[in-house]
């Protein structure tokens, strides 16, 4: 152009190219209902792809695999319609509940399992065994990370009271009777010796004396006859 008519083929030709529009990809977490933490935006070729990488801005803790709204969109003249929604949902990561007594890790004892990330676990499965009490925990509450999820629970034996009672010719003198407490588990092998004018030890009973849960039954008995 302009076109100067000539003998011959007047002719001319006019060329399009496809034209650039906008396109936004929103990156959200757990839900469209919040707010995108992360908005991108460029031009692109009228009815390409529109250009996006899910695994590109995973945040931390979840999964690579999103939900995509508009996955296979195209450019369009609106940029109103050219939306790809990208959603991450939150991952499962493991965590172990480790167990102690007197100090010794147990590891049979151990419970592993997996929770959702940024998830708080509160509880432990009570694990306590015969003669032993709670002492401490540590770790609680465990807030679900991506790596380092572990808890301890700490048992100690229990200190439980003995008794040693004395009998003279079989009949028990209260006001000799002495008690006391030891470590569930451990031995009593010794007593204060208490004769009276004219009696001589005669025996004794539970010697040695194993301590175990029940006082009651932590009974040291020592007899002395005429």
């Amino acid at each position: 152009l302009p076109l100067t008519i000539e003998d011959g083929e007047n002719v001319i030709k006019v060329y399009y190219v496809k034209d650039n529009f906008s396109y936004t990809v929103n990156y959200y977490m757990d839900s469209k209902n919040n707010a995108p933490f992360k908005t991108e935006g460029e031009n692109a070729q009228f009815g390409t792809k529109i250009p996006y990488d899910v695994a590109k801005n995973v945040p931390e803790g979840y999964k690579t695999d999103a939900a995509v709204e508009n996955a296979n969109g195209t450019v369009t003249e609106d940029p109103a319609q050219n939306i790809v929604n990208i959603i991450y949902t939150k991952d499962n990561f493991g965590y172990t509940i480790r167990y102690h007594y007197d100090d010794i890790h147990d590891e049979s004892e151990d419970v592993t399992g997996s929770a959702e990330f940024g998830s708080t676990i509160n509880g432990y499965p009570d694990k306590i065994k015969e003669g032993y009490e709670l002492d401490k925990t540590e770790g609680f509450p465990m807030t679900i990370k991506t790596s380092g999820n572990v808890a301890d629970v700490y048992y100690v034996k229990k200190e439980i009271g003995y008794t040693v009672e004395y009998y003279y010719d079989n009949v028990l003198d209260n006001s000799k009777t002495e008690t006391g407490k030891a470590l569930y588990g451990s031995k009593i092998s010794t007593y204060t010796d208490k004769p009276v004018e004219g009696y001589k030890l005669q025996g004794t009973s539970s010697l040695p004396l194993i301590i175990s849960e029940n006082a009651e039954d932590n009974i040291i008995k020592v007899y002395y006859c005429a």
